[in-house]
């Protein structure tokens, strides 16, 4: 591939300018959550994903959409000005994928139209499920798993009362956190399956949608199950084992639970599809 230079490669350099400067900058702040600093390797891993349609606007000779990518780059432009006066990581890095996807709209082969639309995509769901729902449901789902917790297992196996996210048996309590309410591994759960979604055969709408929709109940249900096993493990086994190790090997085995769930969903709705329309052939997802 000759790369030439075209006028294209100033947005990018751009780009990338003020992309490093934003994660420098948060990068720096303590009050920051590590888990939102993730939003920026996760940027860098849409892009690499389309980087076929990043490079093709280095040298492509004619505009693809440049209407479209217009205005996906005022609205990524406002977003991160907005993110920058707040201040706010979460609005300048969803500023940041609509600007990449406005250049990809705009200076690629108007056959990548495809690329601008799932960088886009992958930056509203990522940026709003795996961030901005977390942080404000954290709270209140915390407190549901302690009190369905305590009822599940009152009925089955020990006595346990739930005094909002703490849970009280015997002599010894737990407390539901953030952690365990399974809000952090949203981000994590709904990163993956974004880019998950974008490898392999052609997924329709319904089929995609169905996979986003199905990240919260996933998760909330893993970690519920984490939820009881920690009190179990200090009920037979003590404290000290059930809050060591333990707690966090078993929040990697229901991070784990949860990505084989959401496979299993994703081959059942590819398998309903093949019912509902037979397929004629393979179909690989377009660079």
């Amino acid at each position: 591939m000759n790369l030439k230079p075209q006028p294209s490669w100033f947005p990018w350099l751009l780009f990338a300018a003020v992309m490093l400067h934003s994660g420098v900058k948060y990068t720096l702040v303590p009050s920051i959550e590590p888990d939102l600093l993730l939003l920026y390797p996760t940027l860098l891993a849409v892009l690499w994903m389309e980087r076929n349609s990043i490079l093709e606007t280095f040298h492509s000779t004619s505009l693809g959409h440049p209407v479209l990518g217009f205005v996906l780059f005022i609205v990524g432009s406002f977003f991160s000005v907005a993110g920058g006066v707040a201040p706010s990581l979460v609005a300048e890095v969803l500023g940041l994928f609509f600007i990449a996807a406005g250049f990809v709209a705009s200076f690629a082969p108007s056959n990548y139209l495809r690329s601008a639309l799932f960088i886009a995509f992958a930056g509203i769901v990522i940026v709003i499920l795996g961030s901005i729902g977390p942080s404000l449901l954290s709270s209140e789902l915390a407190v549901t798993l302690a009190a369905l917790s305590a009822k599940v297992l009152s009925a089955t196996i020990l006595p346990v009362v739930a005094n909002g996210v703490t849970l009280y048996f015997g002599q010894y309590s737990a407390t539901v956190t953030k952690d365990c309410s399974g809000m952090n591994s949203i981000f994590s759960l709904t990163a993956l399956s974004i880019l998950y979604l974008r490898e392999g055969v052609n997924r329709k709408p319904w089929h995609i949608a169905l996979m986003v929709v199905s990240i919260f109940p996933v998760a909330v249900i893993t970690n519920f199950m984490r939820v009881m096993l920690v009190v179990l493990a200090t009920w037979y086994v003590g404290d000290w084992f059930a809050q060591s190790i333990f707690h966090e090997t078993i929040g990697v085995v229901a991070f784990v639970l949860a990505l084989l769930l959401l496979t299993l969903i994703d081959k059942l709705l590819l398998f309903a599809s093949s019912i509902v329309k037979p397929k004629k052939g393979s179909s690989h997802a377009a660079d």
